[in-house]
Formats: structure tokens, C-alpha cells, sequence
């Protein structure tokens, strides 16, 4: 054979071999031509924006990789949460590439859904509405989420030029009872801001600020700032409430109380306040009636109606009157009954005796939500559409179907009005319209949401529309004939909007604003509400309504504020669902609170199901016995429940809003909800939770430790070391850390860093926003319920909850991460050796190096090692969410907490094209950077001028288990607690 039939035969085989081997789903590489001016390929592109998964309105900063986004973090310069986000905040991400977002409009014809596209909808509403605007006025009506002052103005030029005027804003949680009682009591209709911080005694009856409770982010980091240890001291917080959530197990005395009795309880501590240290200058007539409103809440009647622990009301009657700066919060962001629009007013007149001056109550710094419209508005508008339809009704991003019942579904599919839902999903209400308009969402678009009038927090497009959907700004100057609007599209009517409101008159103010995000430290608005002052001629009018009998019911209901899905609009969110709530540790599900008393009582147990009914509605759920609720009460977190969206939220959980009418009560202009008699019925079936949690027990080991402050306040002891659990000594480490009498293997040898995280168990508020933010940055698998159950969960870190050892009336939660040891005991079993002490002190993963042995996760004292039982799947497009500095991990491979190895790597990079070292605090993993409380603090122990290595030499500092002689590298300080000699 010669060369060149050699050659030809060769190459024959050659193309043959590759033809054979060609994939059914070939993946081909592609070149970006032509790049955006702001893009890099390989480098992350971050633009300001503004979360609108609450009305809270905090600020973000979004990364975007090659056109799409892939992690929100806080952003720094905005003042509502200073670079820091919650769980939902993290979760936002979600929504832009949920599989389940409409990418098209759909219209119902003959009862059937059928897409249409974007240009022929946008033609149907305009023709719709200039027809119905021929007919009349107001024959165009509208409902919307709350939206900024640019979108409002646009969508009330649109209604005008539809010859209709009335705009109502729906927001489940309105806050309305907290609006009337500042109008009834301080002549301000509006809903202020609270100064936490400034307090050294804060006493809330339910207000779950930790939560969702008007600005979860911002008060929580208020909160810590007056109650964490400050070195000499800390404030003080009782939580009155019949249930105990995130909140109430924060506090330092959870006063158990009967629902309906929290006015009286306020009463009581008035009475106490009348009698030891009323206000001076107070008017005669409104002392006589405060007393005379009060005298009857003797601490015998207090206790007696309440059910409180006589020694717990004692505790906090002493509080309220050794305080110099005392605060008082109302009642819980849930639905309120009468009973909650009663404690709010009481509250409101216990501030004002305890500081008459109101110096921690800013009603010139109003939240945004206050514009929401009543409930009894929102059933007023959704009563009429049906007795006197309008022919066009338009709904901006709301669920009333989910969050207000039957009813509203019915009177939507009575009308005889041509309704549209602007939604990106197929939820209860869009199922109820004529046609269903995706936009695109605030990461998407030009908009501004100012939750406060002293700031301006824009909205820009961090990427492009992923299905193309527009802005609905854009719809409505579009749907509006053009002499209503004076600007083109949304950009035009921002920048409109801004120069008109705001100090911004050239472009680089623009450009500057953009880049922040904003606009912040505005100069408050001449306009801004007067000072409160007591209303004194109907003072008497509203105090003597105030019931004295408290709830009459043997059982009753609550819906219990969930920091997860919040009134529902984030039950489809993965990360929300499958991240366990923090009390229960149940994820996926919304199981029943009963307390162990109220079970026996009727007859039902652990995991029983149970139907629950009322007169307007019923639910199905599991009990979850607990003794964080009230005996009498049976409650469910609210949020869960829907009957239609996307996959993650319909058929899952209960609906606790089905439970409730609302109804006027209190005073005429104000809602209520009502529940009614309760019927509880055990259906026989049992339903496994999935929980993550083992024992709340920590049965005497060192895991999650408290200290007394006054313990603390105290010169330190010198302690003497062993090799016993509780006298064994912080190792940290480093060589320092090691002994030839205690250790048999010597001390590694590290390279210019030695990383290591601090955990301030005193700032830990156990919200779970650290545990969002690390599945975002390093691509972990959502198991779902049924692993869940099987114990396959993937978090890296989790939010443990344990009794406190010497009190276990109290909790402490303890974030549960890789302790990245020294002494590390995966790495000396694994026969491949994939578990590796790197030169920096990690405790590196490499993940094509291991086999599945499992053996590193049985030798885990700490159980935080995950195996992959399966290649999770990310439903296209949830796959673009992906992270690409992180390595997506196979089936059979153990993974872990790596400290965001990959953000180290980023930080070497920069550090070395500077010929530097890195800088402390240059380098943040994802939880410490979204951590609402700083409770996380991450740097390198060999920089003794480091954060870290000041806080290891703090006299709390312990390591969990450390009698191990692991030497962890993560690093916990004593949660601080008041005890009863220092209450």
C-alpha cells in the first residue's frame, strides 16, 4: 500500500469514527461578534437595581455573565438594607427563568386558552379600552400592586385619558390597622417609620419585623444594632404574642398569651404606667380616661384573661418601668381580627405616655405601603364589577383570588367586563381573566420604587426581556391615545419623572444616580406630615370599646407570617420551598401548629392530617406539634396553598387565607378578619414531614452555647484546660493551636492566609438568607419534598435551631457550614484522597477525583457533607441561573461548603495583577455579604489586625464539638442572654 491510499483510508476512518460518535444533541461553540459596550466576556457586569419582591424596596446589585443575570446581592450605598438581602430578596433571581412564566399573552376563547402575540394583545386592550371610554366614565377600572410615583402617574394618565379616574392599589399585606390607629389616635393617616435602634427596650405584641413586617431587612438590622452585645451591653425585647416565630425566638421572653388578650395585656402595662410614672402635662380629662379604660387590668385580671406566666408579666412590667428609651410594636403583618385593631390603638397610647414626645415614631419617613387601598375598598371594587360591571377591568401583577377567597373568583367570572391580568403566570386570578399579558419584570425594565419620600431607588434593566415580553409602562403610553403622554417609553418617562421630582437637571447627575442606584439623604418633603399629637376629643370614643373578655372561642385559627413566601407571591420560587423554615425545619410543606396539649385534647398527634373548616372555607394539612404556639391555637404559615402558577406552588401546602372573611368590624372603615367557629376533623391519613432537623435537644453537648451578660460584665476567670468537653480549649487553626501532649498529628503549614468565619450567635437571627444566597452563587441542586424526606437535602449551610442548654424556654439559632478543620476527620478516610487541606487552610472538594464512598460524610461529626444521589436537573431556562465560576456537580459526588472558593480566586486574581496581598474583607462568601444582621464575618487568622482574628480572642468564642479536636475553622461566639436577676 502506498502513502497516499494510506492516507485516503485513514481519513476515511477518521470521518467515519466522528460521524459515530457524533451526540444526538450536538453542543457547538459560538463567539460573541458583537458584545454589548458594557459587556466582557469572562467578566461580570453589575448594575443597581431594586428588589420589588415586597414593598419593603430594598436595593440590589445584579451580576450579569454574558447577558444574563446569575446572583442578586444587596446593594452597599442604598439605606434601606445597606448590601444586605433576605431570603426572597436572593430568591428574586428565580422569577426571571422560571419554566412556567408565560412567554406569550394567552386569551380565553370558547373556554379555551390559546397564545397570541404580544403586538395583537397590546391592539386588544387599546381597542377595549377606547370602546369602553366611548361608553362613559369609569367604564375602565384598575387594580395594581404598588408600584413608583413614575408608573402610578403613567397608569392614572392612562385611566384619565380612558375617561376613568379610579386607580386602587391591592396589597395583601396593607397595613391598614397600623394607618387607622396613628389616624384615630395621633390624627396621622399615615403608616411611619420606627427608630429600633435608638431603644434599649423594645416589647412588640406580634409585629414580626424579622419576618415580613413592613421592612424585614431594615429592622432586623435596627434590631440588632440596640439587642446585640455591644461589648458592655445590650437591650432588652419581650415578645407578646400567641405563637412564636423568627421573631418571638429572638426574644429574650416569649410571653405566651391567648389570641384576642393583647390589648388587654398593653392595658395592663398602661395601668402599671399610670400608677408609677405617668406622663406630665397630660390633660386631666384624658388621664381620668385612661384610667378609667385601664383600671380594670389589674395584673390578676391580666393574667387570668391572657394565660400569660405571672413571673413573665412581672418581668416585663419591671422593664417597661426601669427603661429610659422603651419602643412598643403592634400586632403581626397576618391577617388581623378586631382583637389586633384593638392592641394596635393600645399600643399606640402606651408610646405615647412612655415618650409623650413620640422620638421613635417618624411620620415624616412614611412607608410607601401606606398608599395601598383598604380591604374593604378592594371588595367593594370586585363587589361592583359585578352589579355594575365596567367593561374593561385591568389587574397589574395582584392575586385577590388567592389572598381574598371564593368570592373574588366568582365575581370575576360573573362579569360581564373584558378582563385583562398583567401576569407572568398562570395563577387563581389570571385563570379568572379574558386575557393574560406577561411583562417584563424589574430586572427587565426602566421603573423607580421609593419606598421612602426622602430617597429615589431606580429600577434599570440588568439584562434583556428573556421572552421579549415589554415593560408595562410601555403598554399603557402606548394604550393611552398620545395627547395623554407626553414621553415615548418607559426610559423617556423615567427620566421625565426624575427631573420633575428630584435634584437631577443634566446627564451626569443621571448617570451617577443609575450607577448607585439611586438617589439618597433627600431633603424630606415640606409637605411631610405634621407632628403627631393625642386626639383627644375622640380619645374616650375608641378606648372604651376595647374588650374586656378577650377571645370566646375554645379554638381558634391563625395565619402565622412567613419569611419565606411572604402572602404567596414567593411560593414558586425552588430556593423559598425547598429551604426549611427556620422554626420548624419542615421544608415544602405548610404543616399545622398545634400545641402538645391542644393535640391531646383533640385527639390528634404528630403528622396526623387533619381537616380543618369554618364557615368560609377548609383546608387539609399535617400537625406539627410544638410548643412555640399558644394552647387553644392552631396555626398555619400563610403564603402556600395555590391551586394554580407554576409547578413549585400549585398542590402545595394549605391556604390558610381560606379560613377567613373579611368583614367591617372595629369601626366602620375598618377590615377585619374573621374566622368564626372552628371544626376539626382527623382524616386517619399520616403525611411524613420533611424536616431537616434531628433533636432540638442539644442533650448537654457544646454545640449552641449562651452566656449571661451579667456573667460577661464580670472580670474574666482564668479557666483551667483539659481534655473534658467542657474545659477543653479554643484550638484555633493555626500551630498555636496545636500541643505535642494533646495532638498526634502535626500542625499544617500554611501559605500567607489561613481562612476562617466568624459566627455571632447574638446577631443570628436565623432567617435563612445566608442559605438563599449559597444556593444562587454555587449551584445546588433543590432535591424537592420526597428527598427531602429521604434526608437528600443539599444545602451547604442551614440554619439549625437548639434549646438552650441551661433555659430550654428559649432557642438559638446556629448556621451549620463545613467547619473547614484542621484536624479535618474526611480527609484521613477517603481512599482517593478527595478531600484535600489546601496551602490556604481549606477544606477543598475535588470533585472528579472522588468516587462516592461516602466514607467522609459517616467520619463528619458535623453531618454537612452532601452526596448527589442523583444529576439534579434545572428545568430550561432555570439553567441559565447558573453560576459559571462554580462547577456543577455529577451523580455520586460528595460536595460541601467550599467558603466560595471561587470569589478567593477572584480576589487573588486582583490582588496579583496589583502586586499585593489581599486585603481583610476583600473577599466575602455569599451568606457573610447577604447576612441582614452581619452575623458572619469571613477573613484570614494569619492577619492578626484582621476582623476575624479579633473576634477569635473575644471571651465567647468556642468552637462547636471542638473536644474533638478538630480544630475548626469556623469560629462561634456565645449567644448573650439576659437572665432573671438582670431583667
Amino acid at each position: 500500500m502506498d502513502r497516499r491510499t494510506f492516507l485516503k483510508l485513514a481519513g476515511m476512518g477518521s470521518l467515519a469514527f466522528a460521524s459515530a460518535c457524533t451526540l444526538e444533541n450536538e453542543k457547538n461553540l459560538y463567539s460573541l461578534v458583537r458584545l454589548e459596550d458594557d459587556m466582557t466576556p469572562g467578566r461580570a457586569s453589575w448594575y443597581a437595581s431594586t428588589c420589588r419582591q415586597c414593598p419593603a424596596g430594598c436595593g440590589v446589585l445584579a451580576k450579569n455573565r454574558e447577558g444574563r443575570v446569575i446572583k442578586l446581592e444587596g446593594n452597599p450605598l442604598h439605606p434601606i438594607n445597606s448590601g444586605k438581602l433576605c431570603i426572597r430578596g436572593q430568591a428574586a433571581l428565580q422569577e426571571i427563568y422560571h419554566p412556567d412564566r408565560l412567554k406569550k399573552p394567552r386569551i380565553r376563547e370558547n373556554n379555551t386558552w390559546k397564545t397570541i402575540g404580544y403586538d395583537r394583545a397590546l391592539a386588544l386592550v387599546a381597542e377595549k379600552t377606547k370602546a369602553a371610554a366611548a361608553k362613559g366614565e369609569n367604564r375602565v377600572r384598575m387594580v395594581t400592586q404598588i408600584e413608583g410615583g413614575m408608573r402610578m402617574d403613567v397608569f392614572k394618565k392612562a385611566l384619565a385619558a380612558a375617561n376613568s379616574t379610579e386607580l386602587l392599589v391591592f396589597e395583601p399585606f396593607s397595613f391598614e390597622k397600623i394607618r387607622a390607629a396613628n389616624q384615630q389616635v395621633f390624627g396621622v393617616n399615615a403608616i411611619g417609620s420606627w427608630k429600633i435602634r435608638e431603644a434599649d427596650l423594645l416589647v412588640g405584641f406580634g409585629a414580626d419585623f424579622c419576618e415580613t413586617w413592613l421592612s424585614p431587612v431594615e429592622y432586623a438590622r435596627q434590631f440588632k444594632t440596640m439587642h446585640a452585645w455591644q461589648g458592655a451591653a445590650k437591650g432588652r425585647f419581650f415578645h407578646v404574642s400567641p405563637w412564636r416565630g423568627i421573631t418571638g425566638a429572638n426574644a429574650d421572653c416569649w410571653l405566651s398569651c391567648a389570641p384576642g388578650t393583647e390589648a388587654a395585656i398593653c392595658l395592663g402595662l398602661i395601668r402599671r404606667v399610670m400608677e408609677q410614672n405617668p406622663p406630665r402635662n397630660i390633660p386631666d380629662r384624658t388621664a381620668k380616661a385612661i384610667r378609667a379604660a385601664s383600671d380594670p387590668f389589674d395584673d390578676n385580671q391580666v393574667t387570668a384573661m391572657s394565660g400569660i406566666n405571672p413571673d413573665a408579666w412581672q418581668r416585663l412590667a419591671a422593664a417597661i418601668s426601669e427603661a429610659e428609651n422603651p419602643l412598643v410594636l403592634g400586632g403581626p403583618t397576618t391577617a388581623a381580627d378586631a382583637c389586633d385593631v384593638q392592641t394596635e390603638f393600645a399600643v399606640n397610647l402606651l408610646n405615647y405616655l412612655l415618650d409623650p414626645g413620640l422620638g421613635k415614631m417618624d411620620f415624616t419617613r412614611p412607608h410607601r405601603v401606606q398608599k395601598a387601598a383598604s380591604h374593604l375598598q378592594i371588595l367593594d371594587f370586585f363587589d361592583h364589577i359585578g352589579a355594575q360591571a365596567p367593561d374593561v377591568v385591568l389587574l397589574n401583577q395582584i392575586n385577590p383570588v388567592y389572598a381574598l377567597g371564593p368570592e373574588i373568583k366568582e365575581r370575576l367570572e360573573q362579569t360581564d367586563a373584558f378582563v385583562v391580568s398583567f401576569s407572568n403566570f398562570m395563577d387563581e386570578t389570571a385563570q379568572c381573566a379574558d386575557l393574560v399579558f406577561p411583562t417584563s419584570l424589574a430586572l427587565e425594565s426602566w421603573d423607580e420604587y421609593s419606598a421612602y419620600p426622602d430617597l429615589l431607588s431606580l429600577c434599570q434593566p440588568a439584562m434583556k426581556p428573556l421572552h421579549g415580553a415589554p415593560c408595562i409602562t410601555d403598554v399603557f403610553l402606548q394604550v393611552a391615545p398620545d395627547a395623554a403622554q407626553n414621553t415615548a417609553n418607559a426610559k423617556e418617562a423615567l427620566l421625565s419623572h426624575v427631573q420633575q421630582n428630584y435634584p437631577v437637571s443634566d446627564t451626569r447627575t443621571w448617570m451617577q444616580a443609575v450607577r448607585k442606584g439611586g438617589l439618597f439623604d433627600l431633603p424630606r418633603s415640606k409637605q411631610a406630615h405634621e407632628k403627631p399629637r393625642l386626639q383627644e376629643p375622640g380619645f374616650a370614643k375608641w378606648l372604651t370599646r376595647i374588650s374586656v373578655s378577650g377571645n370566646e372561642q375554645n379554638l381558634s385559627f391563625a395565619a402565622l407570617p412567613s419569611v419565606r413566601f411572604f402572602d404567596g407571591r414567593a411560593a414558586d420560587l425552588p430556593w423559598a420551598c425547598e429551604i426549611p423554615d427556620p422554626v420548624t425545619q419542615v421544608a415544602w410543606q405548610s404543616p399545622v401548629l398545634v400545641h402538645p396539649d391542644t393535640g391531646a385534647s383533640l385527639g390528634i398527634g404528630h403528622e396526623d392530617v387533619v381537616r380543618i373548616r369554618t364557615a368560609h372555607g377548609q383546608i387539609q394539612a399535617p400537625v406539627y406539634e410544638t410548643s412555640d404556639i399558644h394552647p387553644g391555637v392552631m396555626g398555619l404559615y400563610a403564603g402556600q396553598g395555590h391551586t394554580a402558577g407554576g409547578r413549585y406552588a400549585k398542590g402545595q401546602g394549605a391556604n390558610a387565607f381560606l379560613l377567613f372573611s373579611v368583614k367591617s368590624g372595629f369601626a366602620a372603615d375598618i377590615a377585619v378578619c374573621q374566622t368564626g367557629a372552628l371544626e376539626v376533623e382527623k382524616t386517619g391519613q399520616k403525611q411524613k414531614l420533611a424536616a431537616t432537623a434531628g433533636s432540638m435537644d442539644p442533650h448537654g453537648r457544646k454545640i449552641a452555647l449562651t452566656v449571661a451578660a451579667d456573667d460577661l460584665a464580670k472580670p474574666a476567670k482564668e479557666k483551667k484546660h483539659g481534655l473534658a468537653m467542657h474545659d477543653f480549649p479554643l484550638t484555633l487553626p493555626l500551630p498555636g493551636g496545636y500541643d505535642k501532649h494533646r495532638d498526634f498529628y502535626p500542625p499544617h503549614d500554611h501559605e500567607d492566609y489561613r481562612w476562617a468565619m466568624v459566627v455571632d450567635l447574638d446577631r443570628c437571627i436565623g432567617c435563612s438568607a445566608c442559605a438563599a444566597a449559597c444556593y444562587a452563587e454555587n449551584n445546588l441542586g433543590v432535591a424537592g419534598e420526597e428527598q427531602i424526606i429521604n434526608g437528600r437535602e443539599m444545602s451547604w449551610i442551614h440554619i439549625e435551631r437548639y434549646w438552650q442548654i441551661d433555659d430550654p424556654e428559649n432557642s438559638v439559632f446556629l448556621p451549620m457550614l463545613c467547619q473547614h478543620c484542621d484536624n479535618a476527620p474526611c480527609e484521613s478516610v477517603c481512599p482517593v484522597y478527595a478531600p484535600h487541606h489546601s496551602k490556604e487552610g481549606l477544606n477543598n472538594q475535588i470533585y472528579n477525583r472522588c468516587i462516592g464512598t461516602r466514607f467522609c460524610a459517616q467520619n463528619c461529626p458535623y453531618k454537612v457533607r452532601r452526596f448527589n444521589w442523583f444529576d439534579w436537573k434545572w428545568p430550561e431556562p432555570l439553567n441559565l441561573q447558573l453560576n459559571p465560576d462554580v462547577t456543577v456537580r455529577s451523580k455520586g459526588v460528595m460536595e460541601k461548603c467550599s467558603f466560595c472558593v471561587q470569589r478567593i480566586k477572584a480576589a487573588h486574581g486582583r490582588a496579583k495583577d496589583e502586586n499585593r496581598k489581599i486585603r481583610d474583607g476583600e473577599v466575602t462568601p455569599a451568606c457573610v455579604q447577604t447576612c441582614p444582621t452581619d452575623a458572619l464575618v469571613f477573613g484570614s487568622l494569619m492577619d492578626e489586625h484582621s476582623r476575624v482574628s479579633q473576634m477569635v480572642r473575644d471571651r465567647r468564642a468556642y468552637q462547636v464539638m471542638g473536644y474533638l479536636n478538630t480544630k475548626p475553622a469556623v469560629i462561634y461566639l456565645k449567644k448573650v442572654v439576659h437572665k432573671d436577676g438582670a431583667i
